[in-house]
């Protein structure tokens, strides 16, 4: 049985939040693609420096191929979209 979680998107540019659940076997990568194409966040997934979330409970930082649960993630993580890069280009 594959184990999820379920946690808080927020994107702090929209206002918006929304629980998602989602599997805990997924590479963040993976988490991030998904979470660019369907809320349309036009994060540069060609560009590594650009290419992260960050979380609370636990803080983290969300990228690469590591897990979701070697990150730490678990139920009621909240995971930010703030899009801090925007302002570096």
């Amino acid at each position: 049985m594959e184990e999820k979680i379920i946690v808080i998107f927020k994107n702090q540019i929209t206002g918006q939040s929304i629980d998602l659940e989602i599997p805990l076997n997924l590479s963040a990568t993976e988490l991030i693609n998904g979470l660019n194409k369907g809320f349309d966040l036009g994060i540069d997934m060609d560009n590594p420096s650009r290419c992260y979330l960050r979380s609370k409970n636990p803080t983290a930082l969300i990228r690469g191929e590591v897990t979701l649960e070697e990150i730490g993630l678990r139920n009621g993580t909240i995971i930010y979209f703030d899009g801090v890069w925007q302002e570096r280009q």
